[in-house]
């Protein structure tokens, strides 16, 4: 996902002040598509991929919102 892309997302889909909670959404929903119960016969490049996607967004997210009240503090 582009930087954009990931903005519009929680733009659109947290609710404002919940931005952290909303990145640690995406880390549950990542540790579900790498779980043993989604993939009882591994994990596939394509969960993988996925997964990975999942958790970069989410710290971006995590990261951006830091960032945001260090700079306002």
């Amino acid at each position: 996902m582009t930087e954009a892309s990931v903005k519009h997302l929680v733009a659109t889909q947290a609710f404002p002040g919940t931005e952290m909670m909303f990145a640690a959404g995406m880390l549950s929903d990542a540790q579900e598509i790498l779980s043993a119960e989604w993939n009882p016969n591994g994990v596939d490049a394509h969960h993988a991929n996925r997964a990975r996607q999942m958790i970069n967004c989410a710290k971006y997210i995590m990261f951006s919102q830091m960032r945001e009240e260090r700079e306002a503090a």
